[in-house]
């Protein structure tokens, strides 16, 4: 009976760490990063991309995605996770995610440039990017087949978290030459 039950803590244990990382190598979503880290560095290698922009509170804000077998809780899970790319990956999408899939451009859409401007800017990424970091992302998109980012001079995001019946929404709001367009947050209380 014990060795039954060391076996089943054991498997649950092994199944638990080898779902803490997706494989996202040589998926869209790994040329998206790879634009996301040309953009922020200037270079395509993802662990470059992690020394550069990825510290402890950006791993943490990710859900701390750690290797299998490591403890999420270790003090070495974030140095190892920065040592891998497949980790890095999962890191940089766990972050973006975090924000309820925010549409940073505004064009109604959460996709890879939305994801571009929240690794760069946290939850301020409807500010206008430095077109030197848009040029590099727009290159790097082209060459992997990849929507460009077009200019976004218009276009501010303001994230606001409503809690209503203690349930958390996001809301976006476009706002165009300070007049609000959309606002999208729509919460319909049933009877």
């Amino acid at each position: 009976m014990k060795i039954v039950i060391a076996f089943l803590i054991v498997s649950i244990s092994f199944v638990q760490d080898s779902e803490q990382l997706q494989n996202l190598l040589n998926t869209k979503m790994h040329k998206c990063i790879e634009c996301l880290c040309h953009a922020r560095t200037g270079c395509y290698n993802r662990i470059t991309c992690a020394n550069y922009s990825i510290n402890r509170s950006y791993w943490e804000t990710a859900g701390s995605p750690s290797l299998p077998g490591d403890d999420p809780d270790d003090e070495r899970s974030y140095t190892k996770c920065m040592q891998n790319e497949n980790c890095i990956l999962n890191t940089i999408v766990g972050y973006t995610s975090s924000f309820n899939n925010l549409d940073c451009n505004c064009d109604g859409l959460y996709d890879c440039q939305d994801m571009l401007k929240l690794h760069l800017s946290g939850d301020k990424c409807g500010e206008i990017m430095n077109q030197y970091s848009m040029d590099r992302f727009n290159n790097c998109a082209a060459r992997n087949g990849l929507p460009r980012l077009s200019s976004n001079e218009k276009c501010k995001v303001e994230a606001e978290i409503f809690a209503i019946d203690n349930l958390t929404f996001t809301g976006n709001i476009k706002i165009e030459e300070n007049i609000i367009i959309s606002f999208f947050c729509l919460w319909l209380k049933g009877d």
